[in-house]
Order: structure tokens, then sequence, then C-alpha cells
């Protein structure tokens, strides 16, 4: 009896670990596949807009000179390898580190799709930093790039990882789309929540405190 109860636990536990297994695998997948897509079209956009300009490979040239080589208030002549490189794996690190938080988002809000706006927030915080990182490092980098550049690489940004996210869960939408009817209809509003139930101290009568340390 006390054999079959425990290889049942060492099932039921060995059942639960997988399924956890399963689901990060999921999620750090997706994040994956979400940052470098995201990443790759907006290097495809940057390379495009360089071609058009004549200077291919000037933005992640110029980028790259300034988080690497110090390059501070002037431009590049012509695009080198050194620095290309090493811009491109930082923007690839960036995106996929984008992709995963987002990824993790999106997980949760299948529990709660509220939580959706947790991923706009995600993306706004992404790129605020990535704004305010190139900045400080150079304020004329911005200007020599151009922020329209910058302003449709955030859009590219945004269609690509929300799209790849609506096609890997499609429902999720509408089910944000419904929660938020619920909660625009005051049903959630009417459910108990844990902040009606705190009560401030100064509203304890005595009878809240035990008898034992009354005197106290």
């Amino acid at each position: 009896m006390k054999t079959a109860t425990r290889m049942t636990t060492k099932s039921a536990a060995q059942r639960l670990w997988h399924s956890r297994f399963e689901w990060w695998t999921s999620i750090v997948g997706e994040g994956v596949v979400a940052g470098t897509l995201s990443g790759a079209i907006v290097a495809l956009w940057y390379l495009l807009c360089d071609s058009i300009e004549g200077r291919p490979f000037h933005t992640p040239a110029l980028l790259g000179a300034i988080v690497f080589n110090g390059l501070r208030g002037h431009d590049v002549d012509a695009a080198t390898l050194a620095p290309v490189l090493s811009f491109t794996v930082l923007h690839f690190a960036a995106f996929i580190a984008f992709g995963l938080a987002s990824a993790l988002v999106i997980a949760a809000a299948e529990r709660e799709p509220l939580l959706v706006m947790g991923a706009l927030m995600v993306y706004a915080c992404f790129e605020i930093y990535f704004l305010a990182f190139v900045t400080v490092l150079d304020g004329s980098a911005s200007g020599a790039l151009g922020w329209w550049k910058f302003a449709a690489a955030n859009a590219i940004t945004l269609v690509t990882v929300f799209g790849y996210f609506q096609h890997r869960h499609p429902k999720i939408l509408r089910r944000f789309s419904d929660r938020w009817d619920d909660l625009d209809g005051g049903e959630l509003a009417a459910q108990p929540t844990v902040a009606a139930r705190v009560i401030p101290l100064t509203q304890l009568g005595t009878s809240a405190i035990p008898a034992a340390t009354r005197g106290a």
C-alpha cells in the first residue's frame, strides 16, 4: 500500500515538473522567436533606409561606434565591420530580452486577460530605454539618424511582436475585450476584493484583541 502511494506521488510530481517545464519552454521559445523576428525586420528597415540614402549599414555602424568606440558628436564616414557586428549582437540581444519579457506577460494574460496591457507597458519601457540610452551617449545621434526612422522602427516592432503573439494566442484579444466589457459593466467592481476587506487598526474594537492580552 505504501509502495503504491509512493509511486503515485512520484508520478504526480513528475507530471507537475513536466508540465512546468513545457510551460517555461513554450514561453522561452515564443520570446526568442518574437524577439528575433522583430529584431530582424527592424534591422532590414534600417538597411533599407540606409541603402536609399546611399550609405548601407550606416545606422548600425554609427550606433556601434557610439556604444563601443565612444564616438561623440561626430558621424562615421563609412561603415566598418567591427561596429556593425557589435551593434547587431547588442541589437538582437535587446530584442530577444524584450521578446522574453513580452512572452511571460502574454502567458500570464492567458489567466488574466487584462494583463495584455502589461505587454504594452513592457514595449513602452523598452522603447523609452533605447531612446534614452542613445540620447545619453550622444544626443546628436538621434538627429543624425532621423527621429522618423526610430519612430517607424517602433511601429514595426509593435506590429511584429503583437502580431506574432496574436497568431500564437488567437483568442487572447477577444478574451481581453470580454474581460474589459465585464469591468466596464461593473461586474468586477461588485466582486469582493482583498483591499475592501482590509480594516484599519484604529477601527478595531477591543473585542478583536484576545482577552489574554488586553491587560498587557
